[in-house]
């Protein structure tokens, strides 16, 4: 049984101190949800840090360790269909949280404030694939069983094709600090350049320059970082020519200046090992349930669950990067 001075029930508690009130789906009419949005935020935090991927199993594990249960803020154990049913309204609140304790982490002094890079990852879903040619003419192999008819095909720069979903990631950069995730979004295969360009309103206030790679060189996107005093570099996707515009051919001209190299050089450092640092730790590859609803839930709560442990060694006094450690305390 879960004592009371456990890891977990710290880490929980730390959710009630940071959590800022967003209600995933608006209220229709009916009786009031036994169970708020916050108390099933933390019980699905639970069902992540736990590797418990199916209702059956997080059940059980509340009605054996009730410390965990009443830290979560359960009147009662919720029934399994109460579990899956609330399942929808996590992966909207996880992508505010993870806003709001991007932002707490900045005003604490622990991460930079102005410099941050954004990707896109493939995370690759269980079971069969459904080959591209099948999926685009919309046949099911006969046979085929256990499909997963909800991830798409995703190109990835190092895994070639993957069958699941992407998730799309803004991080800080600062090389002498901790990694702590601003902004994340899971999609099939959208473009990675459109997305962002939707979420710049989402970023913090503080942020003034984007790291991003050839894939987000799209002039609405520069157009609209630039609206709010955020400068894009991201290498030319097209070669120079008498008719580039001079803006594009200063920042192919930064780029490989010795502090323009400098600063870029932070990105590679930054977002592209962060990705395969949580499929790892939080043991996404591949991802431990089929569907777009939980691909979405487990993906944005591990982004969650990084910062919340990052806070979480700040206010302990623990090395900023010493995540693994803690998990494995869990």
């Amino acid at each position: 049984m879960v004592s009371l001075d456990h890891p977990l029930i710290h880490l929980l508690a730390l959710i009630d101190l940071v959590w800022v009130e967003h209600e995933a789906q608006p209220r229709g009419r009916g009786a009031p949800k036994l169970y708020s949005e916050k108390v099933m935020f933390k019980l699905y935090v639970v069902s992540l840090l736990k590797k418990l991927w199916e209702r059956r199993a997080l059940w059980r594990y509340l009605a054996a360790n009730p410390t965990v249960a009443a830290a979560c803020g359960l009147p009662q154990l919720p029934d399994r269909r109460t579990l899956d049913r609330r399942l929808e309204e996590i992966a909207p609140q996880a992508e505010a949280q993870i806003r709001v304790l991007g932002l707490t982490l900045i005003l604490e002094g622990v991460t930079d404030p102005n410099s941050a890079a954004s990707d896109g990852s493939a995370f690759a879903t269980p079971g069969p694939v459904w080959h591209k040619k099948d999926k685009d003419a919309g046949i099911v192999p006969e046979g085929l069983r256990g499909l997963d008819q909800d991830a798409d095909w995703i190109q990835s720069t190092y895994h070639g094709w993957v069958y699941g979903y992407k998730a799309h990631v803004t991080i800080s950069v600062s090389p002498a600090t901790v990694r702590v995730v601003l902004d994340a979004t899971v999609t099939g295969s959208a473009c990675e350049s459109h997305v962002l360009q939707d979420r710049l309103a989402d970023l913090p206030p503080t942020l003034d320059t984007l790291l991003l790679d050839a894939g987000y060189d799209d002039g609405a996107l520069i157009g609209a970082a630039a609206e709010r005093d955020i400068r894009v570099l991201a290498p030319l996707a097209k070669p120079i020519g008498e008719s580039t515009p001079q803006d594009r051919r200063d920042r192919a001209a930064y780029l490989v200046s010795p502090p323009g190299k400098a600063r870029y050089a932070q990105r590679g450092t930054s977002i592209e090992p962060f990705f395969g640092t949580i499929k790892d730790f939080f043991c996404l590859n591949p991802l431990p349930r089929q569907g777009k609803r939980h691909a979405a839930t487990f993906i944005l709560l591990a982004l969650y669950a990084w910062n919340l442990l990052v806070l979480f060694n700040f206010l302990n006094d623990r090395p900023l990067g010493a995540v693994k450690s803690l998990l494995d305390c869990l």
